[in-house]
């Protein structure tokens, strides 16, 4: 019989290809968005959720993501000249911000639960991704 037919489930080979495909077109996506618009973020969510991703395996694995994503976007980043001492201060300043922001951002999202989380994501999502169009 053929796979879906009276709820039977599709071949595993069937699967796992159309699997790898969403994982690499969000992949593709991402790192295009990332680099060209430093846009990754509604990408990066919207693939995070699909896979079933909870609160801190989501949080921690977005974290990896754009360290690397954009300790790797670096030196084009420099050689653009969009890295200056203006940026470098800027950037020394705001890190000031950045233990509390992580300390505030702990305590909020283990208050909430799975589903608010996930509903928020995808509000912030669609903000993010409407103020990227209307700008």
């Amino acid at each position: 019989s053929k796979a879906g037919e009276a709820g039977e489930e599709p071949a595993a080979g069937a699967t796992s290809g159309i699997a790898r495909l969403k994982t690499r077109s969000y992949g593709v996506l991402g790192g295009f968005t990332t680099m060209v618009a430093n846009a990754g973020g509604p990408v990066m969510s919207l693939y995070l959720l699909s896979t079933g991703f909870k609160k801190l395996g989501f949080l921690g694995t977005s974290a990896w993501f754009f360290l690397i994503v954009n300790t790797g976007k670096l030196p084009f980043s420099a050689g653009l000249g969009l890295i200056d001492g203006r940026s470098l201060l800027l950037d020394a300043a705001l890190v000031l911000f950045v233990l509390p922001g992580a300390y505030l951002g702990k305590r909020c999202v283990d208050r909430i639960n799975q589903q608010l989380f996930e509903r928020l994501v995808i509000g912030a999502t669609v903000l993010g991704g409407l103020q990227l169009l209307l700008r």
